[in-house]
């Protein structure tokens, strides 16, 4: 077993009908995720270039 520190990545993977609208958002990095979900079952994720988007959960992954 290695001691080397491990650096883990969120991106956002968009994966819904309204993806012309967010593709170009498609594999950045996030800075942030909020906790709370909105009504839509969505959560507000900011991207590390600060762009804002509404995600579903399943669409921030590891990367």
């Amino acid at each position: 077993m290695s001691n080397n520190p491990v650096s883990l990545s969120w991106v956002f993977r968009p994966d819904r009908a309204d993806q012309d609208q967010i593709a170009e958002h498609a594999g950045k990095p996030i800075h942030a995720v909020q906790r709370h979900t909105d009504d839509g079952n969505r959560v507000e994720v900011v991207l590390v270039d600060g762009v804002r988007v509404q995600a579903y959960r399943h669409e921030v992954v590891l990367g």
